[in-house]
């Protein structure tokens, strides 16, 4: 299985933080990321769980649209663990239930942490860091190993930058 970890696209500043919307740069970055995804086999996420903030749902709506997955049968779920200052450790409980891809949409520091969680079983041992509309893929190999690391391996991460 793998899991991918998709930080929200730019958004604007303001009040309420729920309620920031993308920029016009942000739909654009979220857009190339899936063009550059789009068609290929081995990028096929059967569940989108979500943050309920307004730019993560914009983010993850402009994703799979761009993927051409919009009306696919992604089962797609608002995540409140996802929010930013929300403690990410629960999630791991829920991904270790699942067997499909799936494709988390949500926040810093909250990423960076969970990302943490699943490669080293730490909170802050191997930290990576998330630039907006930046995309990680890590895939879940659960071996036992006496605690020296966590239970997913890094494979790639897309920085926006580079698109």
């Amino acid at each position: 299985m793998k899991v991918y970890l998709l930080r929200h696209a730019q958004a604007e500043p303001g009040f309420p933080d729920a309620e920031r919307k993308l920029t016009e740069k942000g739909c654009r970055d979220v857009e190339k990321l899936g063009a550059l995804l789009r068609g290929k086999d081995d990028f096929r996420p059967e569940h989108t769980w979500v943050s309920p903030l307004l730019r993560a749902e914009e983010t993850a709506s402009v994703f799979l649209q761009a993927l051409g997955m919009a009306h696919a049968s992604v089962l797609q779920k608002e995540e409140a663990s996802l929010e930013p200052d929300r403690d990410p450790l629960p999630l791991v409980d829920l991904l270790s239930a699942l067997e499909e891809d799936v494709l988390l949409v949500g926040h810093n520091p909250n990423l960076e942490i969970l990302s943490s969680l699943l490669i080293s079983g730490e909170r802050y041992r191997s930290r990576i860091y998330l630039k907006t509309c930046s995309l990680v893929c890590l895939e879940w190999l659960p071996q036992p190993d006496h605690g020296q690391s966590g239970i997913c391996a890094l494979r790639w991460v897309l920085d926006p930058r580079l698109i």
